[in-house]
């Protein structure tokens, strides 16, 4: 089978094997910008790289699904400063400012971070639900068709959906700590929010159906500090089991972002109708094992990465890693599309990517 014809067939159920698909974006654009790109990848592109490791590719075809925003009376004003930037936008409700903290290396932007979440009030929240209430949605199909041919047989097309409206929320709007103090003093409100959020994501599946995508990515971030069981029962769940229904009525399959910690939340995730779950995190780097996930999942669900980021810097060793993913592989396959929780990071090893692409060849055979 090509990788695109096992991904797509570990979905179906009707796999054999597992499919080798870790995401390297951050380590090849870290090394291409600095200049460290060991010399047998330096002439290669992206595509390329993966398909001298031998691996499968995830995210390449993520196109097609575009947004944008009803601007009438609205206004985005940017400030840009040697150390932050400033991102304002006004709606005849108000005004949100958002400051971003940018770390600069050697003339580049090595990260950013927000400093200050624009969300501090219910009146700012309010600014916000307007802003969601705009965003809108339209299919680009030559856009996807260019991406899917650009991408060939190395993976199943997959596309990005929104998150949730409450991790959006925490993540990029208010923060953990305020995100909660507004759902405990404001429910009514936060509620409208979410509301907004539900519709925002009927719109977005209606432009996403007209793709000929068959597999899509919440990414929602669930963790036990973001969605502990309360928060998950009542506003996550809902809305995987909603999207998941419309989208299983169209053949299309669905899976969710876990990263981090998730004992508290692992039990609940056969009652999502979720068809997967990607980058959930194993001890020591997260607070679940193997035998946990198992347990949670049966051989119902796809699983997607699992191997510790943290494996695969320089301080831990080969074999531990190379033992852990035959672990992984007898306990998940067929139902695994084998990655890492959740990317290799820039300071990894290539060399054990290389490893993992021996040990699949040599346990079930690398798809071509």
């Amino acid at each position: 089978m090509t990788r695109k014809e096992l991904n797509l067939a570990i979905f179906e159920g009707t796999a054999k094997s597992v499919l080798w698909q870790p995401r390297l974006e951050t380590w090849i654009s870290h090394h291409r910008e600095c200049g460290t790109m060991p010399a047998v990848f330096k002439e290669m592109d992206d595509l390329e790289i993966y398909d001298a490791l031998g691996c499968s590719v995830r995210y390449a075809a993520s196109a097609g699904l575009e947004s944008y925003e009803i601007r009438e009376e609205m206004v985005t004003v940017e400030e840009r400063h040697p150390e932050h930037t400033v991102r304002i936008v006004r709606t005849p409700l108000g005004e949100l400012r958002t400051v971003e903290r940018v770390i600069w290396k050697n003339g580049r932007v090595v990260n950013s971070r927000i400093e200050e979440f624009a969300v501090k009030s219910v009146e700012d929240l309010k600014v916000l639900t307007d802003l969601i209430n705009r965003q809108q949605f339209c299919a680009n199909l030559p856009a996807f068709e260019r991406a899917v041919k650009k991408m060939g047989s190395r993976g199943e097309p997959t596309i990005y959906l929104s998150s949730s409206g409450f991790t959006d929320l925490i993540k990029w709007w208010s923060g953990l700590e305020n995100g909660f103090y507004l759902l405990y003093d404001h429910p009514r409100e936060v509620e409208v929010y979410l509301e907004a959020c539900e519709r925002r994501d009927e719109r977005m599946l209606d432009a996403a159906l007209q793709l000929p995508c068959r597999i899509f990515n919440l990414g929602d971030h669930a963790t036990n500090e973001f969605t502990p069981p309360p928060i998950l029962k009542k506003y996550l769940i809902p809305r995987w089991q909603r999207i998941a229904e419309r989208l299983h009525k169209e053949g299309r399959f669905v899976h969710s972002h876990w990263d981090g910690n998730a004992r508290l939340i692992l039990p609940f995730l056969k009652e999502t109708n979720l068809d997967g779950v990607e980058a959930l995190t194993p001890a020591p780097m997260g607070d679940i094992t193997i035998k946990q996930i198992k347990e949670a999942v049966g051989d119902k669900m796809v699983l997607l990465d699992l191997l510790p980021a943290i494996d695969f810097l320089e301080n831990y060793p080969l074999d531990r890693l190379l033992d852990f993913t035959k672990e992984v592989i007898d306990t998940f396959a067929p139902r695994l599309i084998l990655g890492i929780s959740d990317e290799l990071p820039p300071s990894g090893q290539i060399k054990k990517v290389e490893a993992i692409s021996e040990l699949v060849d040599k346990i079930c055979g690398l798809a071509e």
